[in-house]
C-alpha cells in the first residue's frame, strides 16, 4: 500500500486511493481519488503535478472557516472546483485557538480525539456536512478529471470521509485501518518536534503528549468512529443510507465510475 503515496514539494500527506482492493475483488482505479493535508503550502511545481500528472479537477477542503483564512489553499486552475464543506464548527467542537501564546506551538487546544471522531458520526451537523462531502466525490464527473479532499493534517476529518468513501466501494475495515495509518510515516517526526518543542516551553508532559497524539492517527480514534456507527446502526449500509442520506442509486454510480 505504501506506493500509492506521492510526494509534492509543499504538500504533505498525499496518496491515490487507486489499487485499493473490494471484498467483492474489484480495484479502486488509479488517479482519480486523493487524500491530503491542506494545500496552503503547495509550490508552483506541486500545481503543476496536480494539474498535468494528477488532472485535479475537485478540491474539497473540510477545515473550518477559521482555519481556511489562517492558511488558504494555493490557488489553482480555473478549471479546478474548490468546495468548501468543513465537517463541524469548532465551536461545537470544543475546539479553542490560544492567542499570543508561544507554549502551544500546535495553535490550538482540541478535546480528546477518541470524543471528535464520535462526534463526526453522532452529531447532526458532522453528518450532513460529511454527507455532502461525501456526496460531492461520489457524484463527481470522472471524466473531467480527479478529487482531491483534504482538512488540516490529512488525518482526522480526511479520514473518515475516506473511510465513508471506502466502505462505499466494499473496502473492508482494515484496509481501510491499515491507509488511515499511513499517516503516521508523515507526521510522527512532526509530531515528535511539537512534543519537544512544548515540553522546552515549560509546559507538562501530559500537555506535550496531548499535542503529539493531536498529530498522529491512532488506530483507537477511528475504532472510536466504527464503535459509534456499531452501536447506532445495523451495518453500514444503513449508516450510508440513514446516517448520510445516501442513496444506494448514488453509491451504484460511484462504484461503477471508479472500480474496475
Amino acid at each position: 500500500m505504501n506506493n500509492r503515496r506521492i510526494n509534492f514539494e509543499g504538500i504533505q500527506n498525499v496518496r491515490d486511493l487507486g489499487g485499493l482492493l473490494t471484498a467483492d475483488e474489484h480495484m479502486i482505479a488509479p488517479g482519480l481519488l486523493f487524500r491530503s493535508a491542506n494545500l496552503a503550502e503547495a509550490t508552483q511545481a506541486d500545481i503543476r503535478n496536480l494539474h498535468e500528472k494528477q488532472h485535479l479537477a475537485k478540491v474539497i477542503d473540510l477545515r473550518t472557516e477559521m482555519e481556511r483564512s489562517e492558511r488558504p489553499d494555493a490557488e489553482l486552475a480555473e478549471h479546478v472546483v474548490y468546495l468548501p464543506i468543513p465537517v463541524f464548527d469548532e465551536r461545537v467542537a470544543g475546539i479553542s485557538h490560544e492567542k499570543n501564546s508561544g507554549a502551544n506551538q500546535a495553535g490550538a487546544i482540541i478535546p480528546k480525539m477518541e470524543n471528535l471522531y464520535r462526534m463526526m458520526v453522532t452529531e447532526e451537523s458532522c453528518r450532513r456536512n460529511l454527507s455532502k462531502a461525501a456526496r460531492c466525490v461520489m457524484e463527481h464527473n470522472f471524466a473531467e478529471g480527479s478529487v482531491l479532499w483534504h482538512c488540516t493534517e490529512g488525518k482526522d476529518r480526511c479520514g473518515l470521509l475516506t473511510a465513508v468513501l471506502l466502505s462505499a466501494l466494499g473496502v473492508d475495515r482494515r484496509q481501510i485501518m491499515e491507509d488511515y495509518l499511513l499517516t503516521n510515516e508523515v507526521n510522527e517526526p512532526k509530531a515528535e518536534i511539537y512534543y519537544q518543542r512544548i515540553l522546552a516551553a515549560g509546559r507538562s508532559e501530559a500537555e506535550a503528549a496531548a499535542v503529539k497524539d493531536a498529530f498522529l492517527a491512532k488506530q483507537s480514534y477511528m475504532d472510536e468512529a466504527f464503535s459509534a456507527i456499531d452501536e447506532q446502526y445495523p451495518d453500514m449500509d444503513t449508516y450510508l443510507c440513514e446516517g448520510l442520506y445516501i442513496s444506494n442509486a448514488t453509491i451504484e454510480v460511484f462504484r461503477e465510475n471508479v472500480l474496475f
